[in-house]
This record gives C-alpha cells, sequence and structure tokens, in this order.
C-alpha cells in the first residue's frame, strides 16, 4: 500500500490564526563596529521596533541600556566581545520585560552620549555612541521615558516643480536627524541613512503603547500638529463652512485570519513508491509546486482518465481547486473562480473526512467576499455554520465565519445586522482575539451608516476593552477621527489624528491622516504658515503614494495667487493630472474647485466661474450642484465687489446683468444685491440705488440676532445696519428727501464702528441736511465737535474743515474761517496727503477772505501759493485776474501786467482781453494827465 502524506492539522492552523502568541517573532541580530569618532550598533531583523534606551549608573561606572527584542546567539557573542575607548565593556541580561533582552554598554563616562534612531528598506534600529567634549556634567540616574521611533524631517524650502519628486541625495549628502547635544550643538551620527519609520503595529499584542511614529528630534512631542485651547479662533471655524473638504475613505479591518489562511496553505507531500500510478501522482505534485498550472491541467485530465479510482484522489482534487483560485487570483478571470468553487464543493463532497474540509469551507466564503458577492458568501459562511465542521457551535471557524457573515452585510449596507453580528461575537466569543475583532469591526459599521457619534463611542469602548489590540488595529483611531471631523468636532479630531499618526505613521492612510490634520489647523485658527507645513510635510514624507496627492492640490492652489500667468496655466494643467491619479470619490470635483479657489486668490474670478460653470455642466449627474451653485455665485459677487471698489460701476453692472437670469436667479446673497446697490449709486440712479438697499436692510432685520447674521458677518457676506442706513442717507438726500434722510441718519447707532471714509461722508451729509434746515449753528457745532475729538487721517481731517470755513463764512465769522481753512494748508504741508481740490478749494477761499477784509498781500499770498501749486492742473485763470488787480489797484501796474501776461498762454481769453482792457485804460489815463497838467488853467481846474 503507497503512502499519502498530507502535512496539516487544520484545528492547529485555525488556532494559530487567531493567537498572535503562537507566531514567534523573528530574533533580533546585531553588529557592532568601533568607527573612530563614533560605536555604530546596528540591529536588524524587526519590522516594528520596540525598544528603550536610557542612561543609568551602578556601582561608579555609567551604562548605556538598550531594551530588545531576543537576539541571536551569534549577535549575542559578537556583542559581548567587543571593547573600545568609549565602550568598555558589554553584557546582556535576558531577563528583561515581556521576554526583551538589556543589553548594557558600559561607556568610558559622562561625556559619552547616544543617539538612536530607526531606517526603513531595510528596517534597522541604529544606536551611535559618541564624545561630547563640552558635556563634563554627571548625569543622574532618571528613568528615561520610553524611546520613540524616530523619523527624519526633511528640510524644506520651496515645494518643487510640476512632477519633482522629493529632492534626492548623494550617499555622501543623505544625513540622520540631528540630535542636539547638551551644548545646545545638532550633530550628525554615524549613517548614511533618510530616516523613515515603518510601524504599523500590526503584530503586537503588548499593551503598551507603540513607541514608533513622526520623532523629530526638534519637535518631540509633536507641537507641530497640535493647537492650544487659547489658539483655536471661532471665527476661523466659522469660516470654515465655506471651505470644502473632500471625504477620505475609510480604513476598513483587516481580515487578518483571511489574510494568513492565504498565506498558510496547506502543504502537500506525496511519499514516493515504486508504482506507476505513484509516479504520475507526484508528476502532478511537482507541477503543482512549481507553479506550472497549464500543464499540471492537462496532465490532471490525463491522470484522472487513467486512474478513475486513485488513492490519490482527495489531495488531487483539493490541489486542482487551488490551481484555479491561484489562476482567479493572478488572471482577475471570473471563469476561475467559478470552477475553483465547483471543485472545492465537490472535494469537500466527496471528502468529508478531510482535514482540509473546515479549511476550505470557511475559505469558500471568503474568497465570495473577495469576488465581491457578498450575498453568496452571507449564504456560504451560514452554510459552513450549519454544518459545523468542527463539531461544535462555538468553534474558531464557527465564529470566523459569523465574523465573515458580518463583513458582507457592510458591504451590502445592512447596516443592522451588521452591527447585530459584530456586537454579539464580542460579547458572547469564546475567543479572546476574535471578542476583540468584531468590538473594533464594529465602529466601521456606524462610520460607514454615517452615525458618527455612535461611531465614536464604539471605537473608544474598543478600545477601552481590549487595551491590547489596538495596535492592531487603525481604523479605531483613523476612523474614529474623520467621524469627529464629520460631526464638526475639530480639536478632538486632530487629537485622535495625531494619535493614529504616532501610532500608524506608515499606514497607507497615513497621508490621508497629515492632511486632515493640515485642514484642522486650518478650521481651527492655527497660522498658516503650520498649515501649509503639514501639508509640505505630508508631500515630502508620502510623495510617492497617491494618497499624499491631496495635500499636493492644497499648496499649488495656496501658491496660485503668487504665480505668473504662465506659471498659473502650468498649475492648472497639474492639478488636472494629478487628480486622475488618486481613485477616491469626488477627487475630480475637489481638483476643479482648489483651481477656482486659486483663480479667486488671483481675482482672476470670470476664469473661476468659467472652470466651475463647464465642470458643472460636463457632469450634471455626478456634481454636487449645491457646491457649485454657491462657489459660481461667490465668485460672481466678488467679481462685481472688485468692479465697485475700483470704480468700474459700468462694468458691474454689466456683470450682474450677464448672470441675472440664470446663476443670479432667486440668489438668496445679501451682499451680491448691496453691490449692486452700490452700482446704481454710483452710476447716479439713486432712486434704483435706494431700493436695492433697503431691500438689503429688510433682510439684515430679518436675520437680527440670529445664528446666521453671525455667520455672514464673519465671512463679510453681509453690510453692517450702519452702514446701510448711511447709504440710504446718502441716496436719499441725492433724491431732495431731506426728512427720510434725516431719519436714516439717526439710525446709525454706532457711527465709530464706520470706516474712515463713512465717517467723513456721514458728518457731510449731517452738516449739509441742518444747513438746508437753516440750523448753522448745530452743523458748525457738529463739525467743531468731530474735528476736536477725531484723530483721522489728513485726507480725511481736511474736507470737514473746508467745510467748516464755509460755514463759518454763512454765520458771518471770516476769521474763524480763515482759521479753519489755515489748518488745510498745514495739514497738506505735513502730509501731503490732503486731496488736491480739498487744499486748492482752501487756498481760493482764504485768498478772497483776505481779499475781502481789504487785506491785499495776504490775498496775494493765498493766491500765489495756489497759482504756483496747481496752476498747470487746474482752471486758474480768474484767480490769476484777481490777483494782477489787487497789484494794479495799489498802483503797482507793472507789477500787474507781469502777473497778468501768463494769462495769454490760458485758454480762456476772456481774463486775458480783460486784463488788457485795463492796462489800456490806465496808459490812457497816464497820457491823458501828462497833456492836462500843461495847460496851467485846467492844471489848477484838476
Amino acid at each position: 500500500m503507497s503512502k499519502l502524506k498530507l502535512r496539516i492539522s487544520v484545528v492547529s492552523l485555525l488556532i494559530s490564526l487567531v493567537s498572535a502568541s503562537a507566531a514567534q517573532a523573528e530574533k533580533v541580530s546585531g553588529l557592532i563596529q568601533d568607527q573612530g569618532d563614533t560605536v555604530h550598533l546596528e540591529l536588524t531583523g524587526q519590522q516594528n521596533w520596540d525598544y528603550d534606551l536610557r542612561r543609568a549608573e551602578k556601582g561608579g561606572k555609567t551604562y548605556l541600556q538598550l531594551t530588545v527584542s531576543a537576539m541571536d546567539e551569534a549577535s549575542l557573542r559578537k556583542l559581548a566581545s567587543f571593547k573600545s575607548d568609549m565602550v568598555t565593556n558589554v553584557s546582556v541580561d535576558k531577563a528583561g520585560p515581556d521576554g526583551k533582552y538589556i543589553v548594557s554598554f558600559q561607556v568610558s563616562g559622562d561625556e559619552v552620549e547616544s543617539f538612536d534612531y530607526l531606517t526603513d528598506q531595510p528596517s534597522r534600529l541604529i544606536v551611535d555612541f559618541y564624545v561630547n567634549s563640552q558635556n563634563k556634567v554627571k548625569t543622574a540616574e532618571v528613568p528615561a521615558p520610553k524611546k520613540e521611533a524616530s523619523a527624519g524631517k526633511p528640510a524644506v524650502t520651496e515645494l518643487p516643480e510640476k512632477g519633482a519628486k522629493p529632492a534626492e541625495t548623494s550617499e555622501k549628502e543623505k544625513t540622520a536627524v540631528t540630535k542636539p547635544g547638551k551644548d545646545g550643538k545638532a550633530r550628525k551620527p554615524a549613517t548614511a541613512d533618510v530616516l523613515v519609520v515603518k510601524n504599523d503595529g500590526a503584530n503586537s499584542h503588548d499593551s503598551t503603547p507603540s513607541r514608533s511614529g513622526l520623532f523629530d528630534g526638534g519637535d518631540p512631542n509633536f507641537e507641530r500638529f497640535s493647537i492650544k485651547d487659547y489658539e483655536i479662533k471661532e471665527d476661523s471655524i466659522i469660516r470654515s463652512k465655506d471651505s470644502y473638504f473632500i471625504p477620505y475613505p475609510m480604513i476598513r479591518a483587516e481580515n487578518h485570519y483571511w489574510e494568513k489562511m492565504k498565506t498558510a496553505a496547506p502543504i502537500y507531500e506525496i511519499a514516493p513508491q515504486n508504482t506507476d500510478e505513484n509516479k504520475q501522482a507526484r508528476l502532478l505534485w511537482t507541477l503543482f509546486e512549481n507553479k506550472r498550472y497549464a500543464t499540471y491541467l492537462k496532465t490532471e485530465e490525463w491522470f484522472h482518465n487513467k486512474y478513475p479510482q486513485s488513492e490519490y484522489d482527495s489531495l488531487i482534487d483539493f490541489m486542482t481547486a487551488d490551481v484555479y483560485k491561484t489562476l482567479w487570483q493572478d488572471k482577475e478571470d471570473p471563469k476561475y473562480y467559478e470552477i475553483a468553487q465547483v471543485k472545492y464543493k465537490q472535494a469537500i463532497q466527496k471528502n468529508p473526512k478531510s482535514p482540509l474540509v473546515e479549511r476550505t469551507s470557511l475559505m469558500l466564503g471568503n474568497m465570495a467576499l473577495d469576488k465581491g458577492d457578498s450575498l453568496d458568501a452571507i449564504r456560504l459562511f451560514n452554510e459552513h455554520i450549519e454544518k459545523n465542521y468542527a463539531g461544535k457551535p462555538d468553534a474558531v471557524s464557527n465564529d470566523l465565519a459569523r465574523m465573515g457573515t458580518g463583513v458582507a452585510y457592510m458591504k451590502l449596507n445592512r447596516h443592522q445586522e451588521a452591527a447585530e453580528i459584530f456586537s454579539k461575537l464580542a460579547k458572547d466569543s469564546a475567543h479572546k482575539e476574535i471578542k476583540a475583532e468584531a468590538a473594533y469591526r464594529e465602529g466601521d459599521v456606524y462610520v460607514q451608516a454615517k452615525n458618527y457619534q455612535k461611531a465614536v463611542d464604539t471605537y473608544k469602548e474598543a478600545i477601552k476593552k481590549f487595551p491590547d489590540f489596538q495596535n492592531q488595529y487603525p481604523n479605531a483611531y483613523y476612523n474614529q477621527a474623520e467621524a469627529l471631523f464629520g460631526m464638526g468636532a475639530y480639536r478632538q479630531a486632530l487629537d485622535v489624528y495625531l494619535e493614529f499618526m504616532k501610532k500608524f505613521p506608515s499606514h497607507e492612510h497615513a497621508a490621508f491622516a497629515m492632511t486632515r490634520m493640515g485642514e484642522l489647523l486650518d478650521i481651527l485658527g492655527a497660522d498658516k504658515a503650520r498649515v501649509m507645513g503639514a501639508y509640505l510635510e505630508t508631500y515630502f514624507r508620502y510623495g510617492e503614494s497617491n494618497n499624499a496627492i491631496v495635500a499636493r492640490l492644497r499648496l499649488t492652489s495656496a501658491r496660485m495667487k503668487g504665480m505668473k500667468p504662465k506659471e498659473t496655466e502650468a498649475a492648472t494643467k497639474e492639478i488636472l493630472s494629478l487628480v486622475k491619479k488618486l481613485d477616491i470619490p469626488n477627487i475630480e470635483q475637489f481638483g476643479t474647485i482648489m483651481i477656482s479657489e486659486g483663480y479667486g486668490a488671483r481675482k482672476e474670478h470670470e476664469k473661476a466661474i468659467k472652470l466651475l460653470t463647464d465642470y458643472y455642466q460636463q457632469n450634471p449627474t455626478s456634481v454636487d450642484r449645491e457646491l457649485f451653485k454657491k462657489r459660481i455665485i461667490g465668485n460672481i459677487t466678488d467679481e462685481i465687489h472688485d468692479q465697485v471698489a475700483s470704480g468700474d460701476f459700468i462694468k458691474a453692472l454689466k456683470t450682474h446683468s450677464k448672470y441675472a437670469e440664470n446663476w443670479l436667479k432667486n440668489n438668496d446673497r445679501i451682499d451680491t444685491r448691496f453691490y449692486l446697490a452700490e452700482s446704481f449709486e454710483m452710476a447716479g440712479a439713486n432712486s434704483e440705488a435706494e431700493k436695492h438697499y433697503r431691500d438689503v436692510l429688510n433682510q439684515v432685520y430679518a436675520i437680527k440676532g440670529s445664528k446666521r447674521e453671525k455667520e455672514l458677518a464673519i465671512t463679510n457676506q453681509k453690510p453692517t445696519e450702519d452702514e446701510l442706513n448711511l447709504r440710504l442717507a446718502v441716496t436719499t438726500y441725492q433724491q431732495k428727501k431731506l426728512n427720510q434722510s434725516y431719519d436714516y441718519l439717526k439710525n446709525i447707532k454706532t457711527p465709530e464702528n464706520l470706516s474712515e471714509d463713512q465717517q467723513i461722508e456721514r458728518v457731510r451729509i449731517a452738516v449739509d441736511l441742518l444747513e438746508k434746515r437753516g440750523d448753522l449753528d448745530s452743523s458748525v457745532r457738529y463739525l467743531t465737535e468731530l474735528l476736536r475729538t477725531w484723530k483721522g487721517q489728513a485726507h480725511l481731517v481736511a474736507e470737514p474743515y473746508l467745510r467748516l470755513a464755509q460755514l463759518e463764512v454763512k454765520q458771518g465769522k471770516p476769521e474763524s474761517a480763515i482759521e479753519s481753512l489755515k489748518k488745510v494748508d498745514v495739514l497738506m504741508a505735513d502730509s501731503k496727503n490732503v486731496p488736491e481740490n480739498v487744499h486748492a478749494k482752501s487756498l481760493e477761499m482764504v485768498g478772497q477772505l483776505y481779499l475781502d477784509k481789504n487785506d491785499g498781500e495776504n490775498a496775494i499770498g493765498a493766491f500765489d501759493k495756489l497759482l504756483n501749486t496747481y496752476e498747470e492742473k487746474r482752471p486758474l485763470a480768474s484767480i490769476r485776474y484777481k490777483m494782477g488787480q489787487i497789484y494794479f489797484k495799489k498802483g503797482d501796474v507793472q507789477k500787474a501786467a507781469d502777473v497778468w501776461s501768463k494769462l495769454k498762454s490760458h485758454k480762456s481769453q476772456f481774463w486775458y482781453n480783460l486784463a488788457q482792457e485795463q492796462l489800456k485804460n490806465s496808459e490812457w489815463r497816464g497820457d491823458y494827465k501828462k497833456y492836462i497838467d500843461r495847460i496851467p488853467a485846467m492844471s489848477k481846474q484838476q
């Protein structure tokens, strides 16, 4: 009888799948070298490093003690035999905590320090011993905190150009993170690797939190990603409601047992015998082991035809099914999946007592999950439980089948059924590992169902009940943080994201997490430099991963404001190309919005509107309609505002008219109508402006005291009541509605909160109204009090002084008027910032006042300054004529002639002709006087 040997124990395999303690960790290997100025210790053999390095003193000797996982004997011998000037002795104590080894390095003195760090690819723990010559202070024996794995933080000065990867350096240029010594100076450890941490804690059952993380020697407590309570700005949180944050994909708990089943495949073996059947069977086995599947299938068909009742049928049946399963996984061809399913079921039916039956039955359900056939998976898992291959209801495989059923329900979005299964397993399973997995998976159900508060509570409960397993389930932290973000609990979300990054810095979602931390810092009101720093660090740490693309998009969008036109065009193309690389929902929509925000920052609103409109029209079914509509209207409003601010009211009216019947139809934004009213006012259409201002004021009254009022005020989408009352006062005054104008002015409650220009405008209207009512004293008192108390700027104060002088003239107080006008001239001399028309009017007026009181000398001084300063810019021929006339009346005809001679070059011929007539009359009178003087009688009469 030939022998058939199948080397597998299904029961022991399944137990190993749920018991991490059964998997022995690979021992650590070590190499220590004296490199002159450093002693270099290099340890390998672990992917996830859990170690501790501290300084101690014993018996007057100084030691650096490294606690690390068990080491192989060869490495221990090398360490024990090592000696150098710095490290005088090495000893190993195998009685460390949790079965770890304590390696004690006796150093020559206090000046010997250590620097420890991790590298990736390959994963290594490196410790450098070096002499810090300036450290002469003896170190006290103080328990050191547990080390956190370190990852180098690349120095970043500016973002690489399109398509660039993070800066690469030559081997000589690559350095690790520097660690300051006690003298405060940084040094470089003796290595040539860029530091990268890769530790997901996936295989650790240690209840101690993982020590791996984004360690930065300059920021060991990760302050760059945290924010203090007093730094949080409520206004920033409110403004963030207008921002767009793309939902990142959740982490789904890994099916640890299915993954292990894939790798822990059965080992088939056929004992050799001297028969043809045995030889042919072993040929099949050889083809299977060598993965020559096409030849295997042909040979298997031939073998069954030749040996229809072979003693090797059981083994060959399962091997053949394995072949089709592998072909399905490799080629992703559904036909192989169907054949594999049939073959496995046939193998189970034909060989019910095979030790592979229980494993295979469970595998069929997991294969259906992988294929995406959740309904079939549920059927197969339920069938497995009903047949109870293990012989007891609470068997491991049955609980694994129940777990698979819960996962299948999740994929079908049947959240209640999934949650019930996981909850029951977490309570009733006899296996701690399964209880833990079910508890951590239940939170995933609520995240997927968008029941965020329940998700957060469930994850916290899972961590509390099963703390030993938290490092196996990154979903408990990442998904919890996303749930908090979805709830608007931004501060808590940031803290949980930080925990995720400390525990799982190499997880594929780490780039998403760090990007979200940057977004959260922005929401909470952190300095923009810190926000951009988070995005930069995301890109430079995870730039090779497509998951860092979101951070890249935000960086590129933020940089568009300061770009040149060609650079902007290149940035736009870059964003559109990047979004095609990342396969997550709404990424193209997000990229489009990022470009539009970049255009908006550049005040290129028309480009932003076109971009958003085109995308909206091209994706009518998939686009977030409300989001795009809101952003398009926002850009239209900003465009109108910019045009009004620049004084181009005609263009503003055209812009509004262009979109009035489409995007702006039924638009409820208050500021859009306000800017439209400003455009009409600037155009002189005061009646139309008043109508719109009044509508806006009614809208403002309608939301007064509400949360919406506060939000609109913070986002600058709402003018104040005082601002609207001022505008209504101005427009009604222009329409001669004096009583209404006066009422609107009285409605201004806090004039000090108006801008300086608006305060001057308010004073001007108030004074004009009081003047028209004949209350000159109140007008003067109003202006005088304002100028006495208000510390405005020269270009704003000057006009009220001019207006005050005009009122004082009407009051018959020319001296007071002259003093007010002198202040305008002083302001101009001191600041050079008084409007020219105000200064010119004040000089003209003061000159006239002097002239009226026959003070020709001061009148000439004022007129002369006016002419010298503004004659080339303003029509001042009448002033020049007046100044010449003052000289003429004084009898200084020559001086008058000199002043009037310049009138010839002026466009106004009238004043020149009038001056010439004066001079001719003067000459005639002079000649006539001489003639009369020759006649004695006439002379006497004269």
